[in-house]
C-alpha cells in the first residue's frame, strides 16, 4: 500500500502488515518544493538518508544542513521541518521505526534486540554522520520489494532488508570518520567566488587542488554530495539573491554572474529557489512584476 504525490513515494509500512514501522519513503527532486511543516513523531525515531543535493532541517530550536551521503536520526517527540526553506533539490529516504515494544515486534525480533538496535541508533541523536551511499542499494532493492504484490517470499525479503537496513545504520553511525579535507573545500570556494562572473569549468576546479578531473568529479560529490557545476551554481544563485535587490536588471545579474542569457539564468534561478528572478524581487520590494527588467 502506497501512494505517490508531488513526486514523494510513501509506504504505509504499518498497513501493509510491518508492526512498529510506519512510512517508508522516497524522493527524488529536480527543482526545489514547498518547504515541510513542522510536526511531531510521537514515541517514534525517524531516519532520513540524504543522497544527493543539500537540504536544511529545524530539529527543535536547532538548524541542520545536510548533503549528499549524510544520514541523521530525529530523535522521537520533537517538532521538526524545514523552517522558513524550501525542500530542496536532492534525494531522501527516510523511514520512521516506534520505540513502543507494545505495538509488535519489530521485524520479529525479540525485545531484546529490537532495544539493542534503536537506543544504539539513539545514542546520538539529531547528530549528522556519514554512510548514505553505501546504504542506497538496500534502499533501492526494499523500494522494489515493496512496490510488489504482497507474498509469504515478498515479506521474507522485506523483513530481512529492514533489519539489514537498521543494523547497517547502527553500524555506520558508530563508524568515527577522519576530518573533510576542509583546506582543498575552501581553497574551490575562494576559487568560485573569486571568479563568479566567468563560466567556470570542472577542469579548472580540479587544479585548484591538484586532482585529475575524474578523480576530482568522484571525490568532489563524496566531499559536498552534489556535482561540481550544481556547487557552482548554486553559489551564484546565492550571490543573485543580493544582486537582484540592487542591481538594474535581471540581465545585467544574469552576465554579471557569467550566464549566457537571462533566460538561462531564470532557469537555474527557479531550479534553485521555486521562483523566477521577478517574483523574488516582488517578494522583497514594492515594485510591482511589470516594472521589473
Amino acid at each position: 500500500m502506497h501512494n505517490i504525490q508531488n513526486g514523494r513515494t510513501v509506504f504505509n509500512l504499518n498497513k501493509m502488515g510491518i508492526p512498529r514501522c510506519f512510512q517508508f519513503g522516497h524522493y527524488q527532486y529536480t527543482h526545489v518544493k514547498p518547504g515541510l511543516e513542522n510536526h511531531i513523531h510521537k514515541n517514534t525515531l525517524e531516519i532520513c538518508y540524504f543522497l544527493s543535493g543539500r537540504q536544511i532541517y529545524k530539529i527543535g530550536q536547532d538548524f541542520h544542513e545536510l548533503r549528499g551521503n549524510d544520514i541523521i536520526v530525529i530523535a522521537p517527540n520533537l517538532n521538526h521541518g524545514t523552517g522558513a526553506f524550501p525542500e530542496d533539490k536532492g534525494e531522501l529516504y527516510w523511514i520512521q521505526v516506534s520505540l513502543e515494544n507494545k505495538k509488535g515486534m519489530l521485524c520479529h525480533l525479540p525485545n531484546s534486540q529490537s532495544d539493542f538496535l534503536l537506543n544504539g541508533l539513539l545514542k546520538n541523536p539529531n547528530q549528522i554522520f556519514r554512510g548514505a551511499y553505501k546504504l542506497k542499494p538496500i534502499l533501492n532493492k526494499l523500494e522494489k520489494e515493496l512496490k510488489k504484490q504482497k507474498n509469504p517470499m515478498s515479506a521474507l525479503i522485506v523483513n530481512q532488508l529492514l533489519i539489514q537496513l537498521l543494523l547497517e545504520t547502527l553500524r555506520i553511525s558508530q563508524i568515527k570518520l577522519p576530518n573533510v579535507p576542509e583546506k582543498k573545500l575552501e581553497a574551490i570556494e575562494y576559487f568560485v567566488l573569486h571568479n563568479m562572473d566567468k563560466v567556470i569549468y570542472v577542469d579548472e576546479l580540479a587544479t585548484v587542488v591538484n586532482l585529475s578531473v575524474p578523480y576530482f568529479k568522484a571525490w568532489f560529490k563524496e566531499q559536498k554530495g552534489m556535482p561540481p557545476k550544481e556547487y557552482t551554481n548554486r553559489l551564484k544563485i546565492d550571490r543573485a539573491k543580493l544582486d537582484l535587490l540592487t542591481k538594474q536588471s535581471i540581465t545585467q545579474v544574469a552576465f554579471d554572474l557569467g550566464f549566457g542569457s537571462s533566460q538561462y539564468f531564470t532557469t537555474v534561478f527557479k531550479k534553485f529557489t521555486g521562483v523566477t528572478p521577478k517574483s523574488y524581487i516582488a517578494s522583497r520590494t514594492d515594485l510591482p512584476p511589470s516594472e521589473i527588467g
